[in-house]
């Protein structure tokens, strides 16, 4: 069996090479190696090494017999916290990202009888099962996130044949998840990626040069760069993986309809491109890296879901898809009235000091009568100027600069976006008054989570008492609630095993 260098197998990860000479590696070497590369903190090493646990179990039990005699894969998908650049990243903005400890893992193997099978290891939510079909699949039978891994099987398939790679192969697969759904951590988009890495890992494409070459060429298209050294195929990737989500073209690539929302890149580039205690600073259309920072030894996140559900159902889509038609809806505006050619928000007041910016949109749009439009520039100039300053502070390892300026970004997503769901802001406001730096609610909104910045080693006392307040003001949703650290982890992972 062939073993990977970490680098290539980990990408996500710290480059920690496996010595050439040494024998191949057993499968606890490599789940050891795995998690080692994923995260420092001991504790959330050994969940997930439960949860690695639990999907192997159940996959040998569902589908031992067929997979004795194929290649197996386990695959690690996290979650993320946006720190700062709320609704930034589809208008060419700067986001700041924490890849987050919570995970999809799935163990996978390729299917010979024409079917494939993914299965929740929570029986609850059920199993997906559909059929390639030669390229167009067909959907037997749905579960929760089965529209995810259709849509995935869809437009693998089609861009596949496209390219002169054939098809995906059908799969089976046992999967288990502790991302909170609808908890604002990307849930939704680790569930894609996920879809995506069982397909691209069972046929092995993913360390084969005409699949590599393929995505990295039209990643070219797109406008890839990767001028600070990020690895071109990863960050083309990572680009990729977000057009099956917006539904766009990815250079030669057709999109599709997608699922549905309006948004960017961000997710995606985190959970690709995450490393352990470091956070990503990124500027996006398209994707670059700007700049990796170190962990703070002096703060840590805390992340608290509220229970309240920030799920991008049919009927919730169009809240969400609201802030991007606004946002695209002030660049034709600010188009016609500046006579330029910006296709993004990014692209307007370039000469005017970044501090003036959003005051001096806001009065353009006000001027046409748009107050909605106003309201979304000035959000964006705003936190566009935040995120740049609290870069600069973490930077200086000002964390009481940074936690002022995290809940600056909090009180502009509350007053210009309206996504800031009652139950959230509480949690931010309580947050301040139990001891945090700063705090403010993330994700996509209405509904979701909010983070603290809070000084390291007080991490327990601190959710312990978040913990009793949220509780004794919103008793029915504490029962789905949960506080967590968040130290800052890597990106996804395969690897072949042995059961």
């Amino acid at each position: 069996m062939t073993f990977y260098h970490a680098w290539e197998l980990f990408p996500g990860g710290n480059r920690l090479p496996f010595p050439e000479d040494m024998k191949q590696p057993k499968i606890h070497d490599r789940i050891d190696l795995m998690l080692h590369n994923y995260c420092s903190d001991e504790e959330i090493v050994e969940s997930r090494r439960k949860n690695i646990r639990l999907v192997m179990n159940l996959f040998k039990s569902r589908f031992g017999r067929p997979a004795a005699k194929e290649r197996v894969w386990l695959v690690s998908v996290p979650n993320r916290v946006e720190l700062l650049g709320k609704h930034t990243d589809y208008q060419g903005g700067r986001t700041l990202l924490l890849t987050g400890p919570k995970n999809f893992f799935a163990v996978c193997c390729a299917a010979r009888d024409g079917l494939t099978e993914i299965v929740n290891a929570d029986p609850e939510l059920g199993e997906t099962v559909l059929r390639i079909n030669g390229g167009r699949p067909v959907m037997d039978k749905e579960g929760a996130g089965s529209h995810y891994t259709f849509r995935v099987a869809e437009r693998l398939s089609r861009n596949l044949m496209e390219s002169g790679l054939g098809v995906p192969p059908d799969v089976k697969a046992v999967f288990y998840g502790d991302i909170p759904i609808g908890g604002g951590t990307s849930g939704s988009s680790a569930k894609v990626i996920c879809d995506f890495l069982i397909f691209t890992a069972v046929g092995d494409m993913l360390s084969l040069d005409p699949f590599r070459s393929i995505i990295i060429q039209n990643g070219i298209k797109a406008g890839l760069d990767s001028g600070d050294g990020t690895d071109a195929f990863l960050l083309a990737l990572s680009m990729y993986i977000a057009h099956y989500e917006n539904g766009l073209d990815f250079g030669d690539l057709s999109g599709d309809g997608g699922v549905g929302t309006f948004g960017g890149s961000e997710d995606h580039t985190a959970i690709v491109l995450g490393r352990r205690e470091e956070t990503i600073f990124c500027r996006y259309c398209p994707t670059r890296v700007l700049k990796r920072l170190p962990a703070q030894p002096g703060h840590t996140v805390i992340t608290a879901y509220s229970g309240k559900k920030s799920e991008k159902t049919k009927e919730s889509m169009p809240l969400y898809n609201r802030l991007s038609l606004n946002a695209a809806e002030a660049v034709a505006r600010l188009r016609e009235m500046r006579e330029e050619d910006g296709r993004y928000l990014r692209d307007f007041y370039p000469d005017t000091p970044a501090g003036r910016r959003a005051g001096r949109a806001y009065e353009d749009l006000m001027n046409t009568g748009n107050a909605e439009a106003a309201g979304r520039v000035f959000q964006f100039y705003s936190e566009e100027y935040v995120v740049e300053r609290a870069v600069e502070r973490l930077e200086d390892n000002d964390v009481s600069a940074f936690g002022e300026l995290v809940s600056e970004s909090h009180a502009l997503s509350r007053d210009y976006l309206k996504n800031i769901a009652p139950p959230v802001d509480w949690l931010q406001k309580t947050a301040l008054k139990i001891g945090a730096f700063g705090a403010t609610g993330f994700g996509g909104g209405f509904g979701g989570s909010c983070y603290a910045v809070v000084e390291k080693g007080t991490e327990r006392n601190f959710i312990k008492e978040w913990k009793r307040t949220y509780a004794r003001k919103y008793p029915d949703l504490t029962r789905y609630a949960c506080f967590d650290p968040y130290p800052a982890c890597g990106g996804c992972a395969w690897s072949e095993i042995d059961l």
